[in-house]
């Protein structure tokens, strides 16, 4: 619309003309918006109005204008990107929206498609082939050529390799030589499985085109053709000489063995390291390979999320077929496989075949799933790869190591020793509720016969698992009272508890003392007492709340200051202090992404409670290393109201197998109820009597006086003989048990 403006007002687009275009363009609101609806409306005259509307301000209508354009007939990702180019101010005025307006999915939506129709751009078999035809024309289009295929990037690269092998285009060869280097990084990878080339005279350009290219991504395919005996001499001098111009660019020598570069090189790509990280802005990326039999250059696509997972793997594969022997190579392809199962969406601890691959076309057909390779690895392998998750502060890979550890670990291998504490003992005290509560359940169902450190601690977790709900349980925190309650009521809802305070402090103190986990917590920028950025400080030196996701809450006039916190600070993301339900949930689902929240529904929380009482079972029963279950009593005692039967039925188990009074009361609390079932009375008489067996009678005399009541007066005959045995168990006094007897005298 602007562009417009300035056309029919004969000016032009430079920023001395802007405001006089803002004027002339509010005089011509009105005919805009009446021509919105118009059915012939080009695509072009949509994105322009658009970009106006939001200029402006006016995002109710660009908003609606949005809409129009990503359902317009003629949408088109590479048309838009072309419309795009033409507004020099398109993109940062998207990106603007994005993160400062209430129509930041729609812009998303919208520069998704930009970068789209640049992707595909770039990819165009026919404008690449042209562009290298077009090498061999004048200097100037020449320099032209390149920047198109250096634009193309790695798109280029195979089609450049086929022209290299076509003696017909001899004259041009030099030229794309010399157009190598040009293209740059993206240029790398492609080239270095060109490498696999059987014909020299290729494998020698693609090694001096890596040297002068100067990326240490490189290294080890070059020391791969230096140490290969079936590759010719001046083969492995060309590799020599590229490594040298590498390390001279660089300025730093690298190894001479090509397992433990690709080892070095897989942990960058694990770590997703700037210098090899896919390009976040796009929905895939690249992983390249060689076909020995075309000898042809092709790539497979993956989610970018999973681009560095998928990488590492392949350079640790690179690594093993080096030097099998290499134990680091399979702890990083282990992690890594797990990770890019996660990144799909797949739950790392299941080992279920039937969902084993999601959207990653690297992995054959029947490719077993992560769990399979973990514990067929040994606990060795799962518990390196629990130590780097752990380090990482990664969840999804920390659970699937656990899982591997809970199959196929025994006590001596889980719990380390005095001078190396093993990862699993270590992930008691990780900052994700999930994961300890997984560790726990794998040591309590180990149980270790000689004592370990940590081993206080895994009761306690067995009885939050034991207390999970489902509830997300949040914490906020705002001095301001009038918008603590607003925030606490917007959030609060069937599946969420809220608790509130006015201080970082209080509000910690307060979620320790009263909740079983906490999946979030929100804090006003104007806290005092400490102030926020200390308080997130503080909230990160606690392990049992360290993760949980944090979402700043700007108070007005505290924009700035709270912008430089949130992007120094991780696991953080910022709302409106006066943000509603859904800016507040939007702004928690952000800082829960950076932290790798794990959240507990309710199918996992009933899950997770009847495996903790379970092991809490055999702990009872076993009672060497692992404390006893009286830490989990009160968890125990409490589920007693739960709606599920079974858990109900486990909990009374494992209470019968305490030796406190307090346990023995919520036993026989449940049997004395008659308004619960009766299958629920009956267990808690059986119950009943095997703690009283063996711990004797603890009850007190009210609780005796009803149990004699419905030993003998209870209608129903099976709970009226469990009763009965239950009464005999306890062993109650001489006239306990002739009361009972002359309830029956007749005279």
């Amino acid at each position: 619309m602007f562009n417009r403006v300035l056309k029919m007002a004969g000016l032009g687009s430079s920023a001395g003309t802007w405001m006089l275009a803002i004027a002339v363009t509010l005089a011509f609101q009105p005919i805009v918006t009446a021509q919105k609806g118009d059915a012939d409306r080009s695509l072009e005259m949509v994105f322009e109005d658009f970009l106006h509307f939001s200029i402006l301000g006016r995002f109710d209508v660009a908003d609606s204008l949005a809409g129009e354009l990503l359902g317009h007939e003629d949408l088109d990702a590479v048309a838009l990107l072309q419309l795009s180019q033409e507004n020099g101010q398109s993109v940062d005025t998207l990106v603007t929206l994005i993160h400062n307006s209430s129509i930041s999915s729609r812009a998303s939506e919208i520069l998704d498609l930009i970068l789209e129709g640049e992707h595909r751009l770039r990819q165009d078999e026919e404008r690449i082939k042209s562009n290298i035809e077009k090498l061999g024309g004048d200097p100037q289009n020449e320099y032209y050529a390149i920047a198109a295929l250096a634009d193309s990037g790695e798109y280029a690269v195979p089609w450049m390799i086929e022209t290299l092998k076509d003696e017909s285009k001899m004259a041009v060869w030099p030229r794309v030589i010399r157009a190598f280097p040009k293209i740059g990084h993206p240029a790398v990878n492609p080239l270095v499985m060109a490498l696999q080339s059987s014909d020299e005279r290729i494998r020698r350009i693609v090694g001096d085109a890596l040297g002068q290219l100067g990326y240490g991504q490189a290294i080890p395919y070059l020391l791969e053709i230096m140490h290969d005996s079936g590759v010719s001499p001046e083969s492995k001098s060309t590799a020599v000489r590229a490594a040298a111009m590498i390390e001279h660019q660089r300025g730093r020598p690298y190894g001479s063995d090509p397992a433990t570069e690709f080892v070095r090189l897989a942990n960058q790509y694990y770590a997703e390291h700037g210098s090899v990280r896919a390009d976040d802005r796009l929905q895939s990326a690249n992983v390249w390979y060689w076909d020995d039999g075309t000898q042809f250059l092709s790539a497979i696509p993956v989610p970018t999320e999973i681009f560095g997972a998928v990488m590492s793997m392949r350079c640790c594969e690179r690594a093993l077929g080096s030097n099998s022997d290499r134990s680091d190579a399979v702890s990083l392809w282990l992690a890594g496989n797990i990770r890019r199962e996660a990144r799909l969406g797949l739950n790392t601890e299941s080992g279920d075949a039937s969902e084993a691959n999601g959207d990653d076309k690297t992995r054959p057909a029947a490719f077993p799933r992560a769990l399979y390779f973990t514990s067929a690895a040994g606990p060795r392998y799962a518990q390196q790869v629990l130590r780097r998750a752990i380090a990482d502060g990664d969840s999804p890979v920390a659970l699937g190591a656990i899982a591997a550890l809970r199959e196929v670990g025994g006590a001596s291998s889980l719990i380390g020793n005095a001078d190396d504490i093993a990862p699993l003992v270590a992930a008691l005290e990780y900052p994700e509720l999930l994961v300890r509560i997984r560790a726990a359940l794998a040591l309590g169902s180990a149980l270790p016969r000689e004592p370990f450190s940590g081993s206080e601690l895994v009761t306690p977790l067995l009885g939050m698992a034991v207390a999970q709900t489902g509830k997300r349980n949040l914490l906020v925190v705002d001095p301001d009272e009038d918008n603590l309650n607003r925030v606490m009521s917007e959030l609060r809802n069937s599946d969420t508890h809220v608790i509130g305070s006015a201080g970082v402090l209080a509000g910690m103190e307060r979620a320790r003392t009263e909740l079983s986990s906490l999946g979030g917590i929100f804090v006003a920028s104007n806290v005092t007492g400490p102030e926020a950025d200390m308080g997130i400080e503080r909230i990160r030196e606690q392990y049992e709340i360290a993760a949980s996701p944090i979402v700043l809450m700007i108070k007005p006039g505290q924009q700035a200051a709270a912008e430089v916190l949130v992007g120094r600070s991780f696991g953080v993301a910022g709302v409106d202090a006066g943000a509603d339900e859904r800016g507040l949930t939007e702004a928690w689902s952000a800082a829960a992404a950076q932290v790798g929240h794990q959240p507990i529904d309710s199918d996992l929380a009933l899950t997770l409670a009847l495996e903790a009482t379970s092991v809490l079972k055999g702990i009872a029963l076993d009672g060497r290393t692992v404390p006893g279950g009286v830490a989990a009593e009160r968890p125990l005692i409490s589920v007693l109201g739960s709606k599920h039967e079974p858990l109900r039925f486990s909990a009374i188990e494992v209470l019968s197998l305490l030796g406190s009074g307090s346990a023995q009361a919520a036993i026989a609390g449940v049997a004395l109820d008659d308004g619960m079932e009766a299958s629920l009375r009956l267990a808690a008489l059986q119950g009943l009597g095997e703690s009283a067996r063996r711990f004797g009678n603890q009850l007190g005399h009210e609780a005796v006086d009803a149990l004699i009541g419905l030993a003998f007066e209870e209608s129903d005959l099976t709970l009226r003989t469990a009763g009965g045995q239950a009464l005999g168990a306890l062993n109650v006094g001489s006239d306990k048990a002739s009361r009972a007897i002359l309830k029956f005298h007749k005279g």
